[in-house]
């Protein structure tokens, strides 16, 4: 635990009190878990980091370790997270000296200052000269400006020079001073100023104050002792640290040689970084001859040259960025599917070559909180052909650049140009400053990426600050990035990602579920008037994943999950078993939802029972029938076990099971059916929409047969109902069975509409009777009879608002917007010679569900590889239909991806680009 309050050291503690006192700086947001309010800040976990920076006052020099070469001790200065303090180089060196000059006149600037993280909206350094805060170095992504904030612990080194830039408070306020306290108080000035920090004086005492809008804000006034400092350069620092730089050395190569072997190859993996340059050189000493890189394609030009300026061979297995970008959108840092597109697979595809080895790599405990845990030899979770070591994990960044200094070994030119994060130009975790350099360095990159940004964009209505500040940089916007927009009256949504703006003078409105939102006509028209951007924002939890599993559970809306919280929090009681109120909204609500899944089906004049699921509806029909022996149960070869077992299991009371096959084509074999009913048949039961190869059944034309020869129909609906219209009436079925979570419902709530009430309850209990005697009962009338014991009351209202989110947009629309996306994603798939898709050829008789099969991988395999290498979750194996793929001859079953409302063609897209990129 620590504490921004009660620590004595002060050179980052007060900085904080001084910059903001609702964020804690220089902490990763990822190392911290505060409860609103406090004043403290939770470490969850904590590595054993190098918490102190330490300085020789005799020598004015850093230290990273306790004593100087010149036998002194240094002065401990105790820091906060991230502990990262690095030296500051050309460019920045250039950057202050320019801000300093320009606020204070030809102020004399160290050559050896550091710079350690803190927080802020974009780059925001803490300064530190002569072992002491000098001041805060931030970036203005608004603005796209620098700023330096002076520090009160600088006035003394740089005061006798200052010319400009002095406030005195007895003359240049419009209050005088001189009576009370000054300090942090506020006042007006009698002359215009720029606004920015000013030194501030008063009388015999100087301090450091903000100006902004005409008005001053004052920090503490103190007396000065004017002092002057030696002025070391860097290679001093280094001969002073040089016996701290052995031993770090000593103990990386000593790490590197004790498992160069516990693989037959050891090599470093190169990234043309300052870390990754200091382990190539440990790694060379300790005997390692092998290294990579992996080019993705959007590096640096500086950093390429780089790398094959160290003689590291350059590895380019990546995939396409830009093509990647027009189907994923931008990455972002809490949505780095790039990291898979252009490192892990190409990684993969290298080991895969080289076979086992031990990798060298440069992570390092300070650069983010996935790191800080990091052991000496870790294996690599996503290719077990990988055991990595980090032989540099306790190093700080000022050690790796000391250690490179001490070895004159060449680094990356980007360094000293101002570029802190050498990795790909359009990365994510790249600061808008760095941005701004890449601008001077490389226009023509840079107006490539901000077309890519605001054409993407401007499809979505964007605002123009989600290019123009920055803002693409998360799918989710950060706290700090949130009160940012805030000010600048940038509209946020719930889940924390930007509000679309429609086109001035091009407006449409849309009601999803009930809610009217504004929308671009744009978006409308590319998707023929099916807004799907507007129904994704009721769905936080698809994220950055592409889920393409809902024939197997579907993901509720935030109006569903709403209707299930509001009976927690609001009426939560029993059914049909009290006279109070609570129990009177919730008897109320719970049977509107059976009228409302009543009317969404067409079932009205029957009787519609709350289940658990549809299996559990099937197995009520089967249970609650009067059966004898010799009957005969109709079904075919496309139902899901729960269609098949419960009628098997009858065969303990005589009744037989028939099977009905289908046709080449994948459809129902009607005339097999009209064939094998006979006067013994009681029921058929049949899919409405396989789940496998997405068939739709002519259910009316099988209801005739069944009427016709005075049989029974069942019809599971599991699949049909979330995506297409169903009117129970019209199909003329006795029984229909469903699930809700299959359909924006919660999990464990499932319908039996029943034309008649025509089978016995299977469960008896209370709500389920009239009346108890001591000799018999009297069995409740509609759908209690059939809900013995306090049902899912939460389920089945929030069922009851899946059905208003579905009705609010219309099924006619959905089920014409996912004929589209079905059709797209088979055309894709089928131009893949390796890939072999079970799907009817006509739209009209299919739904969103296409099972293929992939030549040389089995269906987990691929499975496995789309979540993987592309946070695609598609479903694989017999997919409960085991008897159907055995007689498709495909015995391991296939993989599954199945569509929903609010899937896109984007994804789409990405799953026939992946599977290409697969069987590649």
């Amino acid at each position: 635990m620590y504490s921004t309050s009660g620590c004595t050291s002060g050179l980052l503690l007060e900085s904080q009190r001084d910059r903001t006192a609702a964020t804690v700086t220089g902490v990763p947001e990822a190392f911290l878990l505060s409860p609103p309010g406090s004043n403290h800040v939770s470490v969850i976990h904590e590595p054993p980091v190098k918490k102190y920076l330490y300085w020789c006052d005799q020598c004015n020099v850093p230290l990273i370790g306790r004593t100087c070469s010149c036998g002194a001790n240094g002065r401990e200065i105790e820091l906060l997270q991230p502990y990262d303090v690095r030296p500051a180089l050309s460019a920045d060196m250039a950057l202050i000296k320019n801000l300093v000059h320009e606020q204070f006149g030809n102020v004399p600037i160290p050559s050896v200052l550091l710079l350690n993280k803190t927080g802020g909206v974009d780059r925001a350094d803490l300064v530190i000269a002569h072992g002491h805060r000098f001041g805060w170095l931030t970036f203005d992504p608004v603005t796209r400006k620098f700023s330096l904030d002076i520090a009160p612990e600088a006035l003394p080194y740089i005061l006798k020079h200052v010319t400009k830039g002095i406030v005195d408070l007895e003359t240049g306020i419009d209050t005088p001073g001189g009576a009370g306290r000054m300090g942090g108080k506020k006042f007006r000035l009698k002359e215009a100023r720029p606004d920015g920090t000013v030194i501030v004086k008063f009388r015999t005492r100087f301090g450091t104050g903000v100006v902004k809008d005409g008005q001053i804000r004052v920090k503490e006034l103190m007396p000065v002792d004017l002092r002057t400092g030696k002025n070391p350069d860097w290679e001093q620092v280094v001969e002073q640290n040089r016996y701290h730089l052995k031993n770090l050395e000593r103990s990386s190569v000593r790490m590197i040689k004790q498992h160069i072997h516990d693989r037959p190859k050891c090599n470093v993996s190169f990234s043309g970084g300052k870390d990754s340059t200091a382990v190539l050189t440990l790694a060379r000493k300790a005997g390692v001859t092998e290294a990579f890189f992996l080019d993705t394609g959007i590096e640096f030009p500086e950093t390429i040259a780089f790398v094959k300026s160290q003689g590291v061979p350059v590895i380019e297995k990546a995939g396409d960025f830009w093509q990647a970008v027009d189907k994923a959108g931008p990455p972002g840092k809490d949505n780095r599917w790039c990291c898979k597109l252009l490192k892990l697979r190409p990684l993969k595809l290298h080991l895969a070559e080289i076979g086992a080895c031990v990798t060298v790599q440069g992570n390092r405990w300070y650069e983010s909180w996935n790191r800080a845990g990091l052991e000496e030899t870790s294996q690599n979770p996503a290719n077990p052909l990988q055991l990595n070591i980090s032989p540099i994990r306790n190093w700080r960044a000022l050690e790796v650049f000391l250690y490179l200094w001490w070895q004159k070994a060449a680094m990356n030119p980007l360094y000293e140009q101002g570029i802190e994060r050498i990795g790909c130009y359009v990365c994510p975790s790249m600061l808008e400053s760095e941005y701004e350099i890449l601008k001077v360095m490389h226009p023509d990159y840079a107006r490539r990426w901000d077309a890519v940004l605001t054409e993407y964009a401007k499809k979505r209505g964007l605002p123009d600050a989600y290019a123009q500040w920055g803002l693409w940089r998360w799918k989710a916007l950060p706290p700090k990035m949130r009160e940012l927009c805030r000010d600048r009256g940038i509209p946020v949504r719930d889940d924390y990602t930007l509000q679309a703006e429609p086109p001035a003078g091009r407006e449409e409105t849309v009601e999803i579920a009930g809610e009217k939102t504004m929308e671009p006509a744009m978006e409308a028209q590319e998707t023929g008037g099916y807004t799907v951007e507007a129904i994704r924002r009721d769905f936080p939890i698809l994220g950055d994943i592409i889920y393409l599993d809902n024939a197997a559970t579907s993901f509720s809306p935030e109006p569903v999950i709403a209707a299930q919280v509001e009976f927690e929090h609001r009426y939560r009681a029993n059914v049909g078993r009290g006279v109070h109120r609570l129990t009177s909204i919730a008897s109320q609500r719970y049977w509107h939802a059976h009228e409302k899944v009543a009317e969404f089906i067409g079932g009205k004049n029957g009787v519609t029972v709350f289940t658990k699921n549809t299996t559990e509806s099937v197995n009520m029909v089967a249970q609650g029938m009067i059966w004898k022996s010799g009957d005969r149960v109709a079904t075919t070869i496309l139902e899901h076990h729960s269609n098949l077992l419960p009628w098997r299991n009858l065969s303990k009371r005589g009744v037989a099971t028939d099977i009905i096959g289908i046709t080449p084509d994948y459809s129902l074999d009607l005339a097999a059916l009209e064939r094998t009913i006979t006067d013994s048949t009681r029921l058929v039961a049949v899919t409405q929409a396989s789940n496998v190869l997405g068939v739709v059944t002519p259910i009316p034309e099988i209801a005739k047969v069944c009427h016709d020869h005075g049989v029974f129909l069942l019809v599971d609906g599991a699949q049909a109902v979330p995506h297409l219209p169903v009117d129970v009436e019209k199909l003329g079925c006795d029984f229909y069975c469903f699930s809700g979570h299959k359909m924006l419902g919660p999990t464990g709530t499932g319908v039996l509409w029943m034309k008649e009430p025509c089978i016995e309850p299977s469960v008896l209990g209370g709500g389920m009777v009239e009346a108890v005697t001591s000799d018999g009962c009297t069995l409740a009338q509609g759908y209690q009879r059939y809900e013995a014991g306090t049902p899912n009351i939460a389920g089945g209202i929030g069922l009851g608002a899946a059905v208003d989110y579905l009705q609010a947009i219309g099924m006619e629309k959905i089920h014409r917007y996912e004929t589209d996306l079905t059709s797209r994603l088979i055309t894709g798939l089928s131009k893949n010679p390796k890939v072999h898709v079970f799907a009817p050829q006509k739209p009209e008789h299919r739904i969103g569900v296409v099972s293929f099969t992939v030549d040389g991988f089995h269906p987990h395999e691929v499975a496995q590889q789309m979540d993987e290498t592309a946070d695609i979750m598609v479903r694989s194996g017999h997919h409960c239909c085991q008897p159907l793929v055995e007689s498709l001859g495909i015995p391991d079953g296939t993989v599954r991806a199945s569509l929903a409302l609010y899937n896109t063609r984007q994804e789409c897209d990405m799953l026939v680009a992946t599977l290409e990129e697969l069987t590649r």
